[in-house]
């Protein structure tokens, strides 16, 4: 894998992506469309033509290397290391990292029910309201994956609302982008 610094001189995904919508990336992923950004970088719907069928459709996580202080760099490295680690039904599954152009990428899951905090908003907007059922439901799936990191001596900075996604109506704890270790 090269160094940070090597890529920097490269354009981003993004780049790539505006100069040529069928852009290949790591020669097997495919953007779709833009998901959102945040302070690290942005998130992309992506096609793998070399997935199992029924599982084409990713996550992109690109975070601009150029950006980063060292430190961040690290952070992001490792997120990508542990996330390698996770295998859990109620944790978004991560599938590879790697570095494209002055990028860092991750691919995961995608969770077509978007996150949490949409769908909250979605039916606070039209007037319904979740069920008993469902809310204890998804506590209790948040819960279990919480216990999952928690035994492995992983703590989940933020945990909120934005970072729990949906999947085929099962909740998943997503952007694990920080997290510590061995803090107990």
């Amino acid at each position: 894998m090269q160094k940070f610094q090597e890529t920097a001189k490269y354009v981003t995904v993004a780049q790539l992506n505006s100069a040529c919508s069928d852009a290949m990336i790591a020669r097997r992923y495919t953007i779709q469309r833009k998901l959102g950004s945040g302070s690290f970088g942005s998130v992309y719907l992506v096609s793998d033509r070399k997935a199992k069928q029924g599982e084409a459709l990713k996550v992109l996580k690109e975070i601009s290397v150029g950006d980063l202080k060292p430190n961040e760099t690290v952070e992001a490295n490792l997120e990508a290391q542990l996330l390698s680690k996770l295998d859990h039904p109620a944790i978004v599954k991560f599938y590879a990292s790697f570095v494209e152009r002055d990028s860092f990428c991750i691919i995961t899951e995608y969770c077509e029910g978007g996150d949490l905090d949409f769908k909250i908003q979605e039916y606070k907007e039209s007037g319904k309201i979740f069920t008993q059922r469902q809310i204890i439901d998804w506590f209790i799936q948040l819960l279990l994956g919480v216990n999952y990191m928690h035994e492995r001596r992983i703590l989940h900075r933020d945990l909120k609302a934005k970072n729990i996604f949906l999947k085929n109506n099962l909740l998943k704890i997503g952007e694990i982008s920080i997290l510590f270790k061995d803090i107990f």
